[in-house]
């Protein structure tokens, strides 16, 4: 089996749950390609159609690119929703002796049933509603016209006062009824989709703390899908607000399991090591924190191929 140096990345172009392999070495012509993805594991080292299984299996790939010596195959979130990040696996492609390893990268899950489209977040008035108000308005429009007295001399103050008494219901009548229309169409509150701010500070958010802050509304929210895509994008930018939670997701003290998929002693100790060196102290005595856990809790799994010596040794002062 000929031994090559596989690249994953993700697939920027499509949203959410797409990741692109790149072979340096042509894979003939045919459009689609199944690959053999492995990990290290008793028990279930391959993936396939249902998830990580005992016995071999294969996953559907497209070549979505060749170059002179290269080849660039997608796949979609059959595969990666099984992946989880930094699980370092072996792939062969079936019909070519050929075979690379990996780390998986981070790759935000697809978020269920969502159509991938963006829609225009719309509030309407139900038509009886509407047709009432409008009634209402034609009503203080057609109003009687008052036949005043012949003006006298001295009436003449009482004659204004009595034209504004007329024009000032009329008027907080027309603005209370333009207040309803527009206030029931959501012309003053028309929130922005999630989906839709996260398209947006993708583009504009430079430093990721917008993004930081929308990953935690969406993950409440319950859109997990968008709230790990936004945290990722944040910790890339240099957020590292960012960078500290995906870490504290990670740590067997403080580990998330409805956002990491095991804990990881070693990304969290990587990650507050390289944040203590840029001198932020949270990170710091997180670091020492995680170093006396794994001292005093050896036995804890979370704690299993912890590289203590590269992490816990030494000073950072």
């Amino acid at each position: 089996m000929n031994k090559v140096a596989v690249k994953v990345s993700e697939d920027e172009t499509r949203l959410f749950g797409h990741a692109l392999i790149t072979f340096p070495q042509e894979l003939g012509s045919s459009p689609g390609l199944r690959l053999s993805i492995m990990r290290k594991s008793k028990d279930a080292p391959y993936l396939g159609a249902a998830g990580w299984q005992a016995r071999p299996a294969t996953v559907e790939a497209a070549v979505v690119s060749r170059g002179a010596n290269s080849a660039t195959l997608v796949v979609g979130p059959e595969v990666c929703d099984q992946i989880p990040v930094d699980l370092q696996v072996k792939i062969e492609v079936e019909g070519h002796d050929i075979e690379g390893s990996a780390f998986w990268p981070p790759i935000p899950p697809s978020p269920g049933a969502w159509s991938q489209e963006l829609t225009p977040f719309k509030m309407s008035i139900p038509q009886a509603i509407e047709r009432e108000l409008e009634e209402a308005l034609e009503q203080v429009v057609e109003l009687p016209r008052v036949v005043e007295p012949k003006p006298q001399p001295l009436a003449q103050p009482p004659k204004k006062r009595r034209f504004l008494y007329l024009l000032i219901p009329l008027a907080l009548l027309l603005a209370g009824g333009g207040y309803y229309i527009a206030d029931s169409r959501g012309w003053f509150n028309n929130p922005e989709p999630l989906l839709a701010r996260f398209e947006r500070l993708r583009l504009t958010d430079t430093n990721g703390v917008e993004l930081f802050a929308l990953s935690g509304e969406a993950y409440r929210e319950g859109a997990g899908g968008i709230g790990l895509q936004a945290i990722n994008l944040a910790m890339e930018r240099g957020n590292k607000d960012a960078k500290l939670e995906i870490a504290r997701w990670y740590d067997p003290s403080s580990f998330e399991p409805s956002r990491a998929d095991r804990p990881d002693a070693n990304r969290a100790a990587r990650a507050y090591f390289e944040l203590s060196v840029e001198g932020e102290t949270a990170a710091r005595e997180m670091l020492r924190s995680l170093c006396a856990k794994s001292a005093s809790s050896p036995q804890d799994l979370g704690f299993n191929g912890f590289l203590k010596d590269t992490y816990c040794e030494g000073t950072l002062e």
